[in-house]
């Protein structure tokens, strides 16, 4: 499946800050404040909480990739309101804030970690604020608007995210 190219340019913007926040970060952790790593049982939850949002990331590319009628990744061509869809508008964003916060936790210096955990949720506020809420609305019109009043954006219940985890897709 070819990438659409405004996401393959989104995408080359987000490794890009993800790299440069993750440098700064051990920069500063490791030469500049010297500071002492997280001790092991916030770095096994990071590694948790990567492997539980992997399960979330996963199920919204696959719930795009079967519903959205989608010819290039990343460019859904319906809405999708099911499954995790129902509880949160954009949980694959939800997803990647999540898992980048767990990331700085796993990799355990306290200024990357705050770096990473800062940047990445302003990056995802910012782009579904000012990008994909609209794009959402351009192409789905008063569909979207009503999804809007009925399903947050981004918190939710977590229960209901988890419930639609343990769901199959239907």
């Amino acid at each position: 499946m070819a990438v659409c190219s405004k996401c393959r340019k989104r995408l080359i913007l987000w490794t890009t800050l993800t790299t440069i926040s993750i440098g700064i970060g051990l920069f500063m952790d490791l030469i500049l404040f010297k500071t002492h790593e997280f001790p092991v049982y916030l770095r096994l939850t990071g590694l948790a909480g990567i492997i539980l949002t992997h399960f979330l990331l996963k199920r919204t590319g696959r719930l795009l990739r079967e519903f959205g009628e989608c010819e290039l990744w990343g460019w859904s061509t319906r809405l999708i309101i099911r499954n995790v869809y129902k509880c949160v508008r954009h949980p694959h964003h939800l997803g990647v804030g999540t898992f980048m916060t767990f990331l700085g936790l796993l990799i355990g210096y306290p200024v990357t970690f705050l770096l990473i955990a800062v940047t990445q949720w302003l990056w995802v506020f910012l782009f579904v604020l000012v990008i994909e809420e609209k794009e959402c609305l351009e192409k789905f019109g008063e569909q979207y608007r009503k999804y809007q009043e009925r399903v947050p954006m981004f918190f939710c219940n977590p229960f209901c995210i988890i419930k639609e985890l343990t769901k199959s897709i239907d």
